[in-house]
């Protein structure tokens, strides 16, 4: 081991060593976690010369800067989206190890958005729509939304967090191909839907690969196509994995909102509809729960109010269709002076049509929606 001399601006009184502490002969003087009650155990402490191991110090502060960096959603979003593109694109030549570890690194963030910034990390995962991304854009949105919506069935942890790697490896057996259709607008070719028809298979395939043994995450990702597109529950259901009838009509879902070369996004409120009507959502408890979580206009949404202004939508309401909104323009398109929060329940901010993303031309400081 390597040591680093421990400094005054390391330690304080009253909070938890984040290192092991030793004296200059390597010897361990305190545990990891211990607590030193006064300013005068720490000063006595520094003037003896101590020294903490290098590796558990850089360890640390990795620790502690995705934490700094998980504190806005931003980030949150940021750091996953660069951890999952890199761990799609290199899975067949990581590690079976690394690819669990990272691949638990990114459900790690996704749950993080989940109890802690549920609404911002809606905003910045469904506002979105960049066609070069939507690969890895669309595992995240599925999975955050997916296991969100079990949560609010009273889905336990452990058959979200089933929910959530079988999200983000889904369609690991033709992650690259699925980039490539996203800006193809010419059908698709014999060996293009013939890759698209066993990527289920070839996905569980590529996990078992890598020392995945999870019955229910396997599941999940073989069958999470449970219908040809997006229809009512099959009569065999039943029989199916609910993880893998969660993801597909999320997945169906979100693919509604994102561009595609041949079609542009539908907004969320026409998803909704479109959904719930193709897939019987009065019978579907996937369908209707997923809508009823999300709300007719979820976070990010692009809405015109009674008064004519143009907002996005910050959070969801109390009720689906009264979110709370902000609005952006004014009833004549000029960007206003502020971003004045309304209330949707009231006659002049009733929210009356959903608009494309596009309809948004001013730049937002995305934190201070949020304040």
């Amino acid at each position: 081991m390597k040591f680093l001399r421990l400094s005054p601006d390391q330690v304080q009184a009253g909070q938890a060593l984040a290192w092991n502490v030793y004296n200059e002969h390597q010897q361990l003087l305190l545990h990891k976690g211990y607590v030193l009650q006064t300013p005068d155990q720490v000063r006595a402490l520094i003037e003896r010369g101590v020294f903490i191991d290098q590796d558990d110090f850089a360890q640390h502060q990795r620790q502690r800067a995705q934490a700094q960096r998980a504190q806005n959603a931003v980030a949150l979003w940021h750091d996953v989206h660069r951890r999952l593109e890199q761990l799609l694109q290199h899975a067949e030549a990581m590690s079976p190890q690394a690819f669990r570890d990272d691949l638990q690194a990114c459900a790690h963030g996704i749950n993080h958005g989940i109890e802690r910034q549920r609404d911002a990390s809606l905003f910045e995962l469904l506002h979105a729509d960049d066609p070069d991304g939507y690969t890895v854009r669309h595992a995240m949105q599925t999975a955050f939304v997916a296991s969100l919506v079990g949560q609010g069935l009273g889905w336990s942890a452990a058959d979200r967090d089933t929910l959530t790697h079988a999200a983000l490896t889904m369609n690991l057996g033709m992650s690259r191909l699925q980039s490539e259709l996203c800006g193809q607008s010419l059908p698709l070719n014999p060996q293009q839907r013939d890759a698209v028809t066993h990527h289920a298979d070839r996905s569980c395939q590529q996990l078992e690969a890598k020392g995945v043994t999870d019955k229910d995450w396997l599941q999940a990702v073989a069958q999470h196509h449970v219908t040809p597109n997006g229809g009512p529950l099959p009569a065999n259901h039943a029989q199916l994995s609910e993880q893998a009838c969660m993801l597909h009509y999320t997945d169906v879902y979100l693919a509604k909102i994102s561009a595609r070369a041949y079609r542009p996004a539908m907004t969320a409120h026409a998803a909704a509809r479109s959904l719930f009507m193709q897939a019987d959502g009065q019978r579907n408890p996937y369908v209707s729960a997923l809508i009823k979580e999300l709300g007719v206009y979820p976070p990010g949404s692009c809405v015109r109010l009674a008064n004519g202004e143009v907002g996005v939508v910050v959070r969801r309401g109390e009720a689906a269709h009264l979110p709370e909104v902000r609005s952006l323009t004014d009833p004549h398109g000029l960007a206003l002076p502020s971003t004045p929060l309304r209330d949707t329940a009231q006659a002049p901010y009733k929210v009356v049509e959903g608009l494309p993303r596009h309809a948004l031309t001013r730049r937002m400081d995305r934190q201070a929606l949020f304040a």
